[in-house]
């Protein structure tokens, strides 16, 4: 990240300033400073505070039954298909970072795939390690350090928004791949039309943001305007609910416990509606569709290595 930002448009949240940097092409803290080490956060907390995780209470039977639901996974299998499609390589090597408690890599695994996992946090990484994976306990900021080559395929999911430079991880990133290879990258849409909308239709804070763990927040152009910069090309992006439409439609579930816990049956039924009537190729559609126009909560996007 560029030491001086330039920007001419900046939010106030909870004491700090978020600014919509034209140096850096996103919207990011600015100064990134906290009282704790975030490294020290990443390492030993995060999954002890911010998503705790019942790590005491794994047995084998546990990672038995785990392995066993992988294999039926069909969120995992429309990956590893939109993977297959794009792949424009014959290397089947992955290399999956901060994936916290995620098994995606056992999945591609039980595929045939050599897979790679470096993960931060300690208590994540002895768990991905009781499945048989081959885990870097390290930050992905040392991932140069690996003296990996020939990865064809790097699942990035919800860590860009983490990290204090982005780009300089992407650029490492992709001199880890092979040519032909694909980076899918996941994070947060925020700052996004519907939510700016929201915020200035009811003179609301942008309460999206998360701290101390979100640095930075992207929307879909300059997520792939950023990869751009690092040498990839999107290929494929695609969202899921847009939960910005209950925001500007007046349901304001920041308000209030009641209203949040209303948010995941609601988007359950209306997902479901779809699938279980046949109709999941329409739902899909619609999310491609949306993410055309930069709206939907999270952001999931296909690059390729040319």
């Amino acid at each position: 990240m560029n030491n001086k930002h330039v920007y001419e448009e900046a939010w106030e949240y909870q004491g700090h300033r978020i600014v919509n940097c034209q140096s850096c092409g996103f919207v990011h803290l600015d100064p990134v400073c906290f009282d704790m080490p975030l490294e020290d956060f990443y390492q030993n907390r995060y999954y002890r505070e911010v998503k705790p995780f019942p790590y005491a209470e794994i047995t084998d039977e546990f990672i038995e039954r785990q392995n066993k639901q992988v294999e039926g996974q069909t969120g995992y299998q429309k990956i590893y298909e939109q993977v297959l499609t794009l792949l424009e390589s014959d290397s089947r090597s992955m290399l999956d970072i901060g994936c916290g408690n995620d098994l995606l890599s056992v999945f591609f695994k039980q595929k045939g795939w050599e897979t790679t996992i470096i993960e931060p946090n300690k208590d994540a990484a002895l768990y991905l390690k009781k499945y048989g994976l081959s885990v870097v306990n390290q930050p992905v900021e040392t991932v140069s350090d690996l003296k990996l080559e020939g990865v064809s395929f790097i699942n990035l999911q919800f860590v860009l928004e983490h990290i204090k430079d982005p780009l300089t991880v992407l650029r490492m990133l992709h001199r880890t791949m092979t040519v032909g290879g694909v980076i899918r990258v996941c994070v947060p849409n925020d700052f996004s039309p519907g939510q700016l909308a929201y915020i200035e239709k009811y003179r609301e804070k942008p309460h999206w943001v998360c701290l101390p763990d979100h640095i930075n927040y992207f929307t879909f152009d300059s997520l792939s305007k950023l990869l751009c910069k690092a040498g990839f090309r999107e290929v494929y992006r695609t969202t899921n609910f847009p939960l910005e439409f209950l925001l500007l439609g007046g349901n304001n579930y920041y308000a209030s416990d009641t209203e949040r816990w209303k948010v995941g049956p609601f988007v359950s039924n209306f997902e479901g509606s779809f699938r279980e009537t046949g109709r999941k190729d329409v739902l899909e559609r619609l999310y491609e569709s949306l993410a055309l126009q930069g709206l939907g909560r999270a952001i999931y996007m296909y690059a390729i290595k040319e």
